[in-house]
């Protein structure tokens, strides 16, 4: 028997030559061939469950959506005051009730639903940061076929389009898109983030019948309590002035919240505040999902520190001749404001105002010293 010739299997079929081992490079190659499959499967497991949980997203988004009537385009001979690309948003925190809307106004003997929080949201063309800029609703203005008013009167006077109006010939400006939200609705949407944290600078109590306590530092805020702390404005000599930066702080807190990481991660969670706060909004009919979700991709690198928020500034208090308490406008600042929306430079803005206002403090604080009985000099010129 040739020892050379190989050896028969039971079932007499010649086993074959085992075969020879790859080479280290090819190896190599079929290794990085199967990495790049796996991560090509990955990569499209991924598109797929995205374009899925967007498909959701925007389906929620529009199931839940209340369009405000008459406001379907905004698109107005206002619009070339703004440049192309820039987008501003009117948004309102009216004082409705709900349900309880005319018991509550038959309590309290006060007329039409008004527009208790008034802000103004600016989005420069480049999307570099979002600017919310608080107007005070007690802001003496000229309401367009009404005369002089407060201009949280124009909501009640004209509904939601001399509101626009109002604020649009105020600031020479062009408003894309109006958003109101009711207290309700502010309530449930801090709820549905499981909570919102704020640095007070200040305590206080808010409400008569069972009183919330809010201590200085920071704390947390949910429900109703949110609500109140947005809402107080008795317990402070600047009343409507501390009432705005409380809003403004709750306001970056649900920003911040809804851009941590425990909410982004959790496709759940952003459903929720969707159900949760939509069914309180309404907006103009322009803002669609399909808007709503290109916005959010051309900011999708935004964060909480590029969101910046001021007050506008407001000159002195005022009494009408009816005896009305009223804030007059700072007209000079007032020009420069809408200059610096015309030209995106809202940074500019902030930058003066900061300024303006250290200014003025330091006359402030000069004036006291410089008081009676008071010693500002030294040396040999003290009087």
């Amino acid at each position: 028997m040739d020892p050379h010739r190989p050896r028969r299997a039971r079932g007499g079929v010649v086993p074959e030559a085992a075969p020879a081992a790859p080479s280290p490079r090819r190896r190599r190659r079929r290794i990085a061939a199967i990495v790049v499959a796996a991560v090509a499967v990955a990569a499209a497991v991924a598109v797929v469950i995205s374009l899925g949980y967007l498909s959701r997203l925007q389906g929620t988004f529009e199931d839940n959506r209340n369009v405000i009537e008459g406001l379907e385009d905004l698109d107005d001979d206002t619009a070339y005051r703004t440049p192309e690309g820039t987008t501003n948003i009117l948004l309102l925190g009216s004082d409705s009730r709900g349900d309880t809307e005319q018991e509550y106004r038959a309590i309290t003997g006060e007329g039409g639903e008004r527009s208790d929080v008034i802000m103004l949201v600016h989005i420069p063309e480049d999307r570099s940061g979002v600017y919310v800029m608080s107007i005070m609703r007690d802001l003496w203005v000229e309401v367009p076929g009404h005369g002089e008013g407060r201009i949280n009167s124009a909501f009640s006077a004209g509904g939601l389009e001399l509101a626009v109006d109002t604020v649009e010939e105020m600031l020479y400006t062009h408003i894309d898109h109006v958003v109101t939200i009711d207290f309700e609705g502010f309530s449930d949407l801090t709820t549905a983030l499981g909570g919102v944290y704020v640095d007070n600078p200040r305590s206080f109590s808010a409400g008569q019948r069972n009183p919330a306590f809010y201590p200085e530092g920071t704390i947390r805020l949910q429900g109703s309590d949110a609500l109140r702390f947005v809402r107080e404005r008795k317990s402070f000599a600047m009343g409507d002035h501390v009432r705005v930066e409380n809003q403004q702080l709750v306001l970056r807190a649900i920003v911040e919240r809804f851009l941590s990481g425990d909410t982004l991660t959790n496709p759940e969670r952003i459903l929720d505040v969707l159900e949760s706060i939509l069914p309180f909004m309404s907006m103009d009919g322009s803002l669609d999902a399909d808007t709503v979700v290109g916005y959010a991709m051309e900011m999708r690198n935004l964060r909480s520190s590029d969101i910046h928020m001021f007050t506008m500034p407001v000159g002195q208090n005022h009494e009408t001749s009816g005896g009305a308490q009223v804030i007059l406008p700072d007209e000079e600042k007032m020009q420069l404001l809408q200059r610096s929306l015309q030209h995106q430079n809202l940074d500019g803005f902030m930058a003066y105002l900061e300024e303006s206002e250290a200014a003025e403090q330091l006359q402030a604080d000069r004036e006291i010293g410089a008081g009676p009985g008071s010693f500002t000099g030294g040396g040999n010129d003290a009087p």
